[in-house]
Formats: structure tokens, C-alpha cells, sequence
């Protein structure tokens, strides 16, 4: 009998080369925008082997039920949900990040806030003190300090159980010596002594967010999406606190909506920041700002 599986397989189909050809055919047919690369992932971590016996020993039995068990992965994908949230991690910058329904999916383009940080603390044997708001994964805090190694971090989120995953994550990456989080909203606990502060806050409008890809709207927290009528809430919030977070000198860096960057510096300069510099992701769109007080 047929078995009517994602893959179309027969049941006895189930070594490594049917199996991931399978999941390969099953991406590509639904269109997916990286069937390979999602294939290669949810096999390897699903049956525990590595991209060498994939080339290697295609031949190689899998057992029913880690064949199983890769199907309802590949059912998963195809529903929508994304590699991140099927596998509980990410590869973000050089870390391996956990994710949770607490906390938002980190993505290539925020790697541009932390290349911006990077360029900002040189030379690279800096001593620093960086803050993170709306830490979530941890990953662009964790991110800086893996590259800079003199440097200690600040974490903070309003949700404790974004918290508990930041400092997971910086135990299996090795960075909780330097690092420490904390339970605010966005600056309102910290002191003026920040070389930089970073941030990714919820910049989408609240009428927008209906429209987003399944991934992102049926996945990632509201909290961490919700900016608010225009977007701009959790802005006005972190700009307004400066005063009491950044050292002077300090920089202010935020990631931004590539179409939004006029507002997001115009709101920033009623609250005494100037930006001084743009930097653009991976596509050429303007993703990131860095900002200091006009007074400074």
C-alpha cells in the first residue's frame, strides 16, 4: 500500500538519499524560498547525521520512526511555520541561539545593528559596557560581546520568559560571565554609563500586522511586533530615555523599518538625537541607525 506521506513515498523508501531527496521535492513544490537549504536542516537534525553522510552513505537505513518523525517535521514547514521554530534554535551572527513562543525568531538583517556596534567599539580590544533593550534570544547583545571580548553586557526585556531564554542562550555560547538581564521596560532601569546601547524594538504599525507573512504574524510574540498605531511607540520610549542610558559619547543604535527611516529620525532628533550613521543589510535597505545627543 501506498504510503500518502509529504514526501510521496512508498513505505519502504526510507533510506537517507529517498528521504531527503523527498523533503527536497516536497520544499521545492511548495514553493518555498530555500527548499534546499530547509531540507538539509530538518534531516540532519531530525535522523542526527551531517551533510558528509548525506553525500557519503546515501544508502543508509533510517528507522521508522525518526522517518516518522522527519514527516511531521516536513508537515510543519509546509503548514508554515519556519526551520527556527520546528528545530527551538537559530544560527544567528557565529552563535547558536534558542527560540521559544516568548521570544522573536532573530533574522539575517538584524546582523547590520550588530556589524554597526562592531565598527563603533574599536579598537577591538575595547573595554565597554553595552545595554540590549527588548533582549528577547539575546542575540545581538550576545553577538557583540562574542566579538568583543573586553566588553560586558546588559540584557533587558519586559517579559520574563524572554529573559530566561536570553540567559540560556548566553550559558550554551559561553558569554554568561559578561553578560546579566534584567526585568524593564526597555531603559527605565539603567543608569547613564552605556557606551552603547542596541535595540531591535516592535516597529510594526498595529494595522499592518495582519498582513504579515504566516511566519512571522502566527509565530513571533505581538509584543515584540506591535509598535503601535505608527510604529513608532516603542521608539519614542527608548529615545526618550537617552538622557539616563548612554555615557557621553554614548551611541544609541536601532534597527528600523528600511521605509521608515525619515520618521524614525525625525522623532529621534524631538528627543535631542542626531543621527551620524546609516548602515544597510545584506538586500541595500537601510536596517540600522546610530544616534547620539545633540548636546553631547
Amino acid at each position: 500500500m501506498v504510503d500518502t506521506d509529504p514526501l510521496g513515498l512508498t513505505g519502504d523508501d526510507i533510506d537517507l538519499s529517498s528521504l531527503y531527496n523527498g523533503v527536497k521535492r516536497a520544499f521545492r513544490e511548495a514553493g518555498l524560498a530555500t527548499p534546499d537549504l530547509d531540507a538539509r536542516l530538518l534531516v540532519t537534525e531530525t535522523l542526527g547525521v551531517s551533510t558528509a553522510q548525506l553525500i557519503a552513505n546515501p544508502r543508509m537505513r533510517v528507522a521508522p520512526d525518526l522517518a516518522d518523525a522527519l514527516k511531521a517535521r516536513v508537515r510543519e514547514r509546509l503548514s508554515g511555520r519556519s526551520i527556527g521554530r520546528i528545530l527551538g534554535r537559530r544560527a544567528f551572527w557565529s552563535l547558536d541561539l534558542r527560540v521559544s513562543p516568548s521570544t522573536l525568531e532573530p533574522r539575517p538583517e538584524t546582523e547590520t545593528v550588530v556589524e554597526l556596534a562592531l565598527a563603533l567599539l574599536q579598537p577591538v580590544e575595547t573595554t565597554a559596557l553595552i545595554a540590549d533593550l527588548g533582549v528577547g534570544t539575546g542575540a545581538i547583545l550576545l553577538a557583540v560581546l562574542s566579538e568583543r571580548l573586553n566588553a560586558f553586557g546588559v540584557g533587558v526585556d519586559i517579559s520574563e520568559d524572554a529573559l530566561r531564554e536570553a540567559e540560556r542562550n548566553a550559558e550554551r555560547n559561553n558569554l554568561a560571565d559578561r553578560a546579566r538581564f534584567v526585568v524593564a521596560n526597555f531603559g527605565a532601569a539603567l543608569a547613564p554609563q552605556f557606551d552603547v546601547v542596541v535595540s531591535n524594538p516592535p516597529y510594526i504599525a498595529t494595522s499592518v500586522i495582519e498582513t504579515l507573512d504566516p511566519i512571522v504574524r502566527d509565530n513571533d510574540p505581538r509584543l515584540a511586533l506591535d509598535g503601535g498605531e505608527d510604529g513608532l511607540d516603542a521608539y519614542r520610549v527608548v529615545f526618550s530615555q537617552a538622557n539616563q542610558m548612554l555615557k557621553p559619547g554614548g551611541t544609541l543604535i536601532v534597527e528600523i523599518d528600511p521605509n521608515a527611516s525619515g520618521e524614525v529620525i525625525r522623532e529621534a532628533a524631538e528627543h535631542g538625537l542626531s543621527a551620524v550613521t546609516l548602515a544597510t543589510d545584506l538586500n541595500g535597505d537601510t536596517r540600522a541607525v546610530a544616534l547620539r545627543r545633540m548636546n553631547a
